[in-house]
């Protein structure tokens, strides 16, 4: 109860409160619309991942090109959104190659041009196709689709806003100075800690998973969710960008609100394929 009531009398500037209450208000006008995608599924929320993926493309494109939407970015656009069609059309194979022969394409014509690097933009590539390409089949994912994304979702959640109060509320060491100098140690395990109550709850309760396997998975993906907003927040940071955009208010842009999804979603992928084919 200590720490809960240190949070609840954390006492903000002016300026911050009303950052907060913008924030606030941006997800309770964003939050029904994507979890109406989530609860139904096809075609809403196809809908909401490829319409992510191209705001993303957008953003990551003038991060690395002085806020020039360029050839580069149109490079990176048009691949993710070419393999995303083939993936929908049930052709995986063309996917994969339209992804490999963008990632050349991109590599090539993005050297010497503006301020990026090629390995900025293939990375920017890997991480929002990844998140593309992967969520829906998790979404999709048998019998427990639709409950792994709630679950995916509320994680993520939980993990910013343990990571933002327990970080105020306690302090202390910072987690990456030189990437993100507002994030703490504290804030970190923060997260962890918030993100653990609620995959134990949840996966206990929704798809009857064991609490200790439960409690494995949420620090786990806590863990990638921190890993992939650092990710995002060191190639913004080589560019001096503090927000991918201004799309959403008081959050940033794509990038900044789903940058914690950029890996935890693939991961999920991937976990679920080895145990569909009985490798663990």
């Amino acid at each position: 109860m200590g720490v809960v009531s240190d949070v609840m009398a954390i006492s903000l500037p002016k300026r911050e409160l009303r950052n907060l209450r913008l924030r606030l208000t941006s997800a309770l006008l964003l939050a029904p619309p994507v979890f109406f995608a989530v609860f139904f599924g096809d075609p809403w929320f196809k809908a909401i991942v490829v319409a992510a993926a191209l705001a993303m493309s957008w953003e990551w494109s003038r991060i690395c090109c002085g806020a020039k939407f360029d050839i580069c970015g149109w490079v990176l656009t048009l691949a993710i959104i070419g393999a995303l069609s083939a993936m929908f059309l049930g052709m995986p194979g063309l996917a994969v190659f339209l992804m490999a022969f963008g990632a050349i394409s991109l590599f090539v014509v993005s050297r010497g041009k503006g301020r990026q690097k090629p390995i900025n933009m293939l990375l920017g590539m890997g991480l929002i196709a990844g998140f593309a390409l992967t969520s829906p089949w998790v979404r999709d994912y048998p019998a427990w689709g639709r409950e792994l994304m709630i679950w995916l979702l509320f994680l993520v959640w939980l993990t910013d806003i343990g990571g933002y109060f327990f970080g105020r509320a306690v302090g202390g060491r910072k987690l990456a100075p030189k990437i993100s100098p507002n994030k703490t140690w504290s804030g970190f395990f923060g997260g962890l800690f918030l993100a653990s109550c609620w995959s134990g709850y949840w996966l206990t309760s929704s798809i009857n998973l064991s609490l200790v396997l439960a409690l494995i998975a949420g620090v786990g993906i806590s863990a990638l969710a921190q890993l992939g907003d650092l990710s995002v927040s060191a190639v913004k940071r080589r560019y001096g960008v503090k927000d991918a955009s201004g799309l959403i208010p008081g959050h940033g842009g794509m990038l900044d609100r789903l940058d914690g999804m950029l890996l935890t979603a693939p991961t999920l992928a991937v976990v679920l394929f080895v145990v569909d084919r009985g490798w663990i």
